[in-house]
């Protein structure tokens, strides 16, 4: 059995009578009418508010802390005249921030320009080098957009020096805040704000409306991007902002972005919230993480179709060569995951050496994705080889912010929130942090082997799986933390057509049975499981998300994976005649017969997990992957490691090596022994073994079957064989050789390998689990 990554939790059932009437009002399938009643939606009324949100929902600017004061400052600004620097951030959120404040200041007459930070020379956030080079340059008013409440040290010099700071933000607010002209911040301590959780360029789209008057309606474009890529929460006005926003972007106004997605194969009137997310929101991030943000925003802000397409490929190229970055940090940041000693470990810190630091955040995320452990990815810094610099991803169950807060003293500079951090420490504490991470672990009942949970919303057959369904499902999206998309569990579905995709194989695509036309399965980053689902098995369950894929003008409805759980032991076909390292680096119990090949493959598997029969008898395997070296001696053998009486192993994987097949040396005929006995009695000596390979060219027997024969003969008292010497015993009485203990042992060897070594995998793995009662 192959269990699930997560926890699946099926949603509560909505209630019979809510769905029906929901159903039979607005005339909507019954799936539908399900999804909107999960979402606490009883209504017609409440559900045709959701299904076209209004301007209404979308709250007064003027309620968020020092508006009124923020307004004044600009509107002195944009009346004298004065240099007005917008200063923004280098994600998608700070880049679209800034060009949305940049036109609107434009619109009302500003001098203005915008300076978005080097992720690498000045960092996150206020950095006074960069202010003080914008001072000197003739800027009076700053306006920071999606950072600068946790910059008072700069910020109060700033306003020292004699410029003033508006700043606009929606992070963490610390205890100590700037003495700043005007904080605009949705979670103002003691404000009015009915909302709470805009991201950057909500907060600086609020400006925008109130320094202008007008509902900046032709800036919601960027609104959608920008909060989408933050993952802010999808309800209340966030809920109006993303839809209008996903409007606007379907009518594809910026030639930037037009630019942007005709290379990211994303067809504007069919644009959801996953495009932005998965498609528009990376390739602006990959700027500030690789390149330079600011033309982030040049490109969103340009009218000049020329320059838009120059951009556009300038951020595509990034995001293609931030994809390989992380591909090949990937690679050695995984073998330092699966580690021996660190899957002993309930958290993960890896260093590495010269990886570059704008993508070691994506590193952590997808290691702790794969392991379900708090993960901090870190590397040397270029410029100083002894300290490291790094960022951390957690799990929901581990604060990794108090985790490391209790330990500032080991780090240069550190950062974050429960899910995430950045940090830089010196190379001599990689160690104690290491410790540091555990004992925090142990302090908090962190516990990786405790599975996350994937919220169901029903239970569907393929047959339910159409393009209707598609179309349902984005009536209720936008998607996002508070709306979340909702993923569908699929029980007992036949898969087919196993394929894997990428340069590197690492994405999958299958096939589901469906009626006359099968269902295709796309899992991104899961070419590992290729292998699990191309093996025969017992009942596949899957949990998928619903999409549509489009083709040369066709569209068709396809499923993403979220998680897969299969019952029953899948046998995985790997048999081969060569051993090399590379397969034993799964955590797998590597079974091996043979003494001289166990001692062999032992360096390469953690300590422990190499039995020889002996072990693997007195060991119970239910639950785990388990990997056959090579061969059993015998049926009867598999059945003695495999005992009924103990739980069903995950996997069982199959290399069986074997130097030498029994079954291919065949077993003697009468006829075989009959002819060498004549040989003998005839020759009365031989010299053994040096003799064998004559013997073996005169009477055209091969020599593995040829010294089978003679042990036999040796076990019936046919032979003696001392010092070399071969000498004929006349029998006795009449024996049945077929019968000795020499030609039984060899017996089961040809039959085992016969069923394992010399049929097809569905063949071997319908054999092997009907015989160990593993169906």
């Amino acid at each position: 059995m192959i269990d699930a990554k997560f926890k699946w939790k099926l949603a509560d059932n909505a209630s019979s009578a809510t769905v029906d009437n929901l159903e039979k009002e607005l005339g909507i399938s019954r799936i539908l009418a399900t999804l909107l009643a999960q979402q606490g939606i009883d209504s017609t009324e409440q559900a045709k508010k959701f299904f076209e949100p209004s301007m209404e929902e979308i709250h007064d600017p003027t309620l968020l802390h020092d508006m009124d004061k923020a307004v004044e400052r600009i509107e002195q600004a944009v009346e004298k005249q004065e240099q007005i620097t917008i200063y923004g951030d280098y994600d998608a959120d700070g880049i679209t921030s800034t060009s949305l404040m940049y036109e609107t200041l434009l619109s009302v007459g500003a001098n203005v320009n915008y300076y978005v930070p080097n992720r690498f020379t000045d960092g996150y956030g206020p950095n006074m080098d960069a202010y003080q080079r914008l001072i000197d340059n003739g800027t009076q008013l700053f306006i920071t957009v999606d950072n600068g409440v946790s910059g008072k040290n700069v910020i109060d010099k700033v306003m020292a020096a004699g410029a003033d700071v508006v700043i606009t933000d929606h992070h963490e607010l610390p205890a100590d805040l700037p003495n700043a002209v005007a904080i605009v911040h949705p979670r103002y301590p003691g404000s009015n704000y009915p909302f709470p959780d805009l991201s950057g360029v909500g907060v600086a789209f609020k400006v925008a409306w109130a320094l202008t008057g007008e509902f900046p309606i032709e800036e919601l474009d960027l609104v959608a991007i920008g909060e989408i890529a933050d993952v802010v929460n999808v309800t209340d006005e966030n809920h109006a902002l993303i839809s209008y926003g996903i409007q606007q972007l379907r009518q594809g106004m910026r030639p930037g972005l037009a630019a942007l997605m005709e290379l990211a194969d994303i067809k504007a009137n069919n644009l959801t919230d996953q495009d932005i997310g998965f498609g528009i929101a990376p390739r602006l991030n990959a700027l500030g993480r690789i390149a330079d943000a600011n033309d982030g925003v040049k490109l969103l802000t340009s009218l000049d179709e020329n320059e838009s397409q120059k951009l556009a490929k300038e951020v595509d190229q990034a995001n293609k060569e931030r994809q390989n970055l992380v591909a090949e940090i990937m690679k050695e940041a995984e073998k330092q995951a699966n580690s021996s000693a660190n899957q002993q470990k309930k958290t993960l810190l890896i260093v590495g050496k010269g990886w570059h630091q704008g993508v070691l955040g994506i590193v952590a995320s997808r290691i702790m994705n794969e392991t379900g452990k708090p993960t901090i990815v870190a590397s040397t810094d270029q410029n100083n080889p002894t300290l490291i610099k790094g960022s951390g991803r957690s799990v929901d169950s581990f604060n990794l912010f108090n985790a490391l807060e209790a330990h500032r003293e080991l780090f240069t500079t550190f950062g974050g929130h429960p899910a995430a951090c950045g940090l830089s420490f010196d190379q001599g504490n990689i160690a104690p942090l290491q410790i540091a991470l555990e004992e925090e672990a142990n302090q908090q009942k962190f516990d990786p082997t405790v599975k996350q949970t994937l919220p169901i919303a029903m239970q569907l057959e393929p047959a339910d799986v159409t393009q209707q369904l598609y179309n349902d499902i984005q009536r209720v999206a936008p998607f996002g933390p508070g709306n979340m998309e909702p993923v569908f569990e699929l029980n007992n579905v036949k898969v087919v057509d196993v394929k894997t995709m990428g340069q590197e194989h690492q994405h999958l695509k299958f096939s589901i049975v469906s009626g006359k036309e099968n269902l295709t399965v796309v899992a991104f980053g899961q070419g590992n499981l290729a292998t699990l689902l191309s093996a025969p098995t017992g009942q596949v369950n899957l949990a998928v998300k619903v999409s549509l894929n489009e083709w040369r003008g066709k569209k068709s409805v396809q499923l993403m994976l979220e998680d897969l759980q299969i019952n029953g032991t899948v046998i995985i076909d790997e048999r081969t005649n060569k051993l090399t390292p590379q397969l034993f680096s799964s955590s797998d119990y590597y079974i091996v017969r043979e003494p001289r090949l166990r001692d062999n493959i032992a360096p390469h598997v953690a300590p422990g997990y190499t039995l020889s029969i002996e072990e693997a008898i007195k060991t119970d395997f239910s639950g785990q992957r388990v990997t056959l070296v090579d061969c059993p001696s015998s049926e009867e053998m598999l059945k003695q490691i495999f005992t009924e009486d103990e739980g069903e192993p995950a996997t069982i994987r199959l290399l069986l090596y074997q130097r030498k097949s029994a079954y291919l040396a065949g077993l003697p005929t009468r006829n075989d022994f009959a002819q060498l006995y004549r040989f003998i009695y005839k020759q009365k000596e031989l010299k053994w073994p040096m003799q064998v390979k004559a013997v073996s060219n005169h009477l055209k027997i091969n020599m593995d079957r040829l010294n089978l024969m003679i042990q036999v003969f040796s076990e019936a008292g046919f032979v003696t064989i001392k010092d070399d010497v071969l000498k004929f015993n006349e029998p006795t009485n009449k024996t049945d050789l077929t019968q000795t203990k020499r030609y039984q042992k060899q017996l089961a060897q040809y039959k085992v390998e016969q069923q394992l070594l010399f049929n097809d995998a569905a063949t071997v793995a319908k054999w092997l689990l009907e015989y160990l009662n593993l169906e």
